[in-house]
């Protein structure tokens, strides 16, 4: 299962006309906002990490199917994890979200509900060839409170989920997802609004410059050492490797 076909809605040149197409239009009568979602490269796809190719030809040598692998993967998260986890999660949507904001490859897609966060995974990478891109996303299908006594493995539609705040970088980031049922079910997108902004290649630093005046840098993202020192070296350095 897919997405909605995305519209291309502009091209910005500027964090004002970013903001302008970001925050344009909204569907009528709509109670909640847009996701924002940045990408590096213009070209990829929207895809969640476990349906990459390097997972598929794993389980297919195994003749695994897409839920023995999924839930392999997340049992050996928990049993790693669990010392190290401030709040435990309670339930498998819970540990999902956590699994998947540290790497795990799971059936979440990460969004934020702060376009400017969006637009600075969108220009973070530095040595990026091509444009980036961030996409919009609006969605009308069900959410986790309508299926939440659900197993995540076994969804048949696209669900929004947004959530406890178990880390500080979900909190900070704005953090939600979409949940994505195997796309070998082959059913139809179920509604939703998908848009894309591209952001071209030659004004990506501009930006980040931009960015970190307005406070967004991976230091406010990302709340911790690794952070903090990570933005420190990019704003004193003049190279890829800063």
């Amino acid at each position: 299962m897919s997405f909605p076909q995305p519209e291309t809605i502009g091209s910005a040149d500027s964090i004002e006309e970013y903001v302008r197409l970001a925050l344009g239009k909204r569907p009528q009568g709509a109670e909640v906002g847009w996701f924002f979602r940045g990408q590096c490269d213009y070209r990829w796809q929207l895809q969640a990490k476990i349906d990459r190719e390097s997972f598929v030809r794993y389980r297919t040598t195994r003749h695994w199917d897409r839920r023995k692998h999924e839930e392999r993967l997340l049992s050996d998260f928990q049993r790693g994890a669990r010392p190290h986890a401030r709040l435990e999660p309670q339930d498998p949507w819970e540990w999902l979200a956590l699994a998947q904001h540290h790497g795990l490859a799971t059936r979440l897609l990460d969004w934020t509900a702060n376009p400017l966060a969006a637009l600075y995974f969108a220009v973070e990478d530095r040595v990026a060839e091509g444009d980036s891109a961030v996409w919009c996303y609006y969605h009308s299908g069900r959410g986790w409170a309508d299926c939440r006594n659900e197993s995540p493995f076994c969804l048949q539609d696209i669900v929004e989920f947004r959530p406890a705040h178990l880390t500080p970088r979900i909190t900070v980031q704005g953090g939600c997802f979409t949940a994505h049922p195997d796309p070998e079910l082959q059913r139809p997108p179920n509604g939703g609004d998908l848009r894309k902004i591209r952001i071209p290649r030659a004004i990506r630093s501009r930006f980040r410059d931009e960015l970190r005046r307005l406070g967004i840098d991976r230091a406010s993202l990302f709340p911790d050492l690794d952070g903090i020192a990570y933005s420190i070296s990019c704003h004193l350095s003049e190279g890829p490797d800063g």
